[in-house]
């Protein structure tokens, strides 16, 4: 999705209203009334084809700001929550293959180990690993960071009534 293909949405019926060329580089929205207030105020935008848990977004009455460039922060966070995420699940699996690979070729470390144990083993290495730990900060900070856009939007939206 590019910014430049925002609709303006009716708040009951879905209805496309207006297109919006979405915010300049500052990003101050272009269309905003002499007053500042933006054209979407009292309605909801959306691109053409929507993220479902991201879209659309109800616009307060009066609002003064295009809070399309903080849902797409948003957005772009939580991708890189669930990109470290499944990293962390592909070395999981790697940790585990190779467990299981050393228990059947003989390793006296493994081989008296049930399955089960094999794969409680390839998780605790796994997760006392530095790529490991790093990946679940990352994480974390990331959904921490959506968090906080989250929160500022929400209370901007408040604010505005």
């Amino acid at each position: 999705m590019t910014l430049r293909e925002i609709q303006i949405l009716h708040p009951v019926t879905g209805e496309v209203l207006h297109t919006c060329p979405g915010p300049d580089p500052s990003g101050r929205c272009p269309m905003a009334g002499p007053d500042g207030v933006v054209p979407c105020a009292g309605l909801m935008i959306a691109p053409p084809r929507p993220d479902p848990p991201y879209w659309p977004l109800r616009i307060p009455p009066g609002y003064r700001y295009c809070d399309v460039p903080w849902n797409e922060k948003v957005r772009a966070c939580l991708r890189k929550a669930e990109n470290c995420r499944r990293r962390w699940d592909a070395g999981l699996r790697r940790s585990n293959m190779r467990v299981h690979y050393l228990a059947e070729h003989r390793d006296p470390r493994y081989r008296k180990m049930s399955p089960r144990d094999l794969d409680v083993t390839a998780l605790w290495y796994w997760r006392l690993s530095g790529t490991a730990q790093g990946l679940r900060r990352s994480e974390q900070r990331a959904q921490e960071q959506a968090d906080t856009y989250l929160a500022a939007a929400e209370r901007r939206r408040t604010a505005a009534g």
